[in-house]
Order: C-alpha cells, then structure tokens, then sequence
C-alpha cells in the first residue's frame, strides 16, 4: 500500500482522479454534450423574442391612434368623452388598441380603461371577470394577447 500514499507517483494521481471524480471524462464529456444540445434545442424552439409595438412616432400610427380616439368614446362611453389611445398592432383592416377614455359632463367623472379589436368602425372589447382571459386570446393574434394579459401597466396610453 505504499505506492498509493506517495502523492508524487503517477499511480496516486491516476487513484485520485478515478476516486476524486468518480467518472470518465470520455463517456461524461459525449453524455454532456447531448444534454446540452437537447437542452439548447429546446429553449431555442420554445423562446420567442418579445413582440414587436407600432413606432409611435411613425406618421401612419399617429393618425390610427387619432382616428381611434375620436371613434371610442361614443361606443365605449355611449356618449361625449375623450380617449387616450396606444396603438397595439395593425393587421389588413383591423387595429389593436389600447383606449383610456372619460365621460365629460356635470355627472362624476366615470371612465374605462380596456384593450380593443377596432374593424373598421365595429369595436369589440374582452368580457369581464373570468371572461376577460379568454376573449382577450379570441381577439387578438397569440403573441399580442399574451403581451396584453401579462400586461403591468406599460401597454396603457
């Protein structure tokens, strides 16, 4: 048992890292890497980059953004109002909002703040409650309604 005391000798070392390591890097090295390519693999094919908002500054979304702002108000309000518009993305005919908007008058000040589907001059907005997740998901494309239902309050006007 001395040859395996002595830390100098290449038998102690070659000891060591079998009992140190407990494995061999070989079959280690090509089970990791498989791992590893299966792993990158998957997050590749499961992460998407964020989705992509309009450019407020662009020309052609502020005028949308106006447009929707002079329409909401009568539908969503059911009468005078104003309404803070974000544009949320354009698809053919169909623009996703998001409308803040307040009722003017001598009455207390009432208003909505909610996402909408605008086609043409037919707006549609999610249910309430448990209904608001789901109707969300049936206006809006995929991605974007996610965006809209993890939404922290910078999606709002």
């Amino acid at each position: 048992m001395r040859w395996v005391l002595r830390s100098g000798s290449a038998r102690w070392r070659r000891w060591w890292r079998s009992r140190a390591t407990g494995w061999d890097a070989r079959r280690v090295s090509s089970r990791h890497l498989v791992w590893l390519g299966l792993a990158i693999g998957l997050l590749a094919g499961c992460s998407e980059p964020p989705y992509r908002f309009p450019d407020r500054s662009a020309t052609d979304v502020q005028a949308e953004e106006e447009r929707l702002a002079a329409l909401l108000p009568s539908v969503l309000l059911g009468g005078p109002g104003t309404c803070k518009v974000r544009l949320l993305g354009r698809d053919a005919s169909t623009s996703f909002a998001w409308a803040h908007c307040a009722a003017l008058g001598a009455a207390p000040v009432s208003g909505i703040s909610t996402p909408v589907r605008v086609d043409g001059d037919r707006v549609t907005q999610p249910g309430d409650g448990s209904e608001y997740p789901p109707s969300v998901r049936r206006m809006f494309p995929e991605r974007l309604a996610e965006a809209v239902l993890d939404d922290d309050g910078s999606l709002r006007p």
